[in-house]
């Protein structure tokens, strides 16, 4: 399943669960990111990063 989380200062899209603070993911851009404190809204963080428009572009093409 396809899903949204802010890391690495973007909203970057990811296929599989969203990880918690702390964890990595590979975005459908193919970066590894990692999930800080600070991506968490849940946690403070801020809301929303930019759009990451490989990731964008992937989503719509799924």
């Amino acid at each position: 399943m396809l899903h949204w989380q802010q890391a690495a200062g973007k909203r970057h899209a990811l296929d599989g669960p969203v990880p918690n603070e702390g964890g990595t993911f590979t975005t459908l851009c193919g970066n590894e990111v990692t999930v800080r404190r600070t991506d968490v809204i849940e946690l403070g963080g801020d809301w929303l990063d930019p759009t990451c428009v490989s990731c964008d572009s992937a989503w719509r093409a799924r």
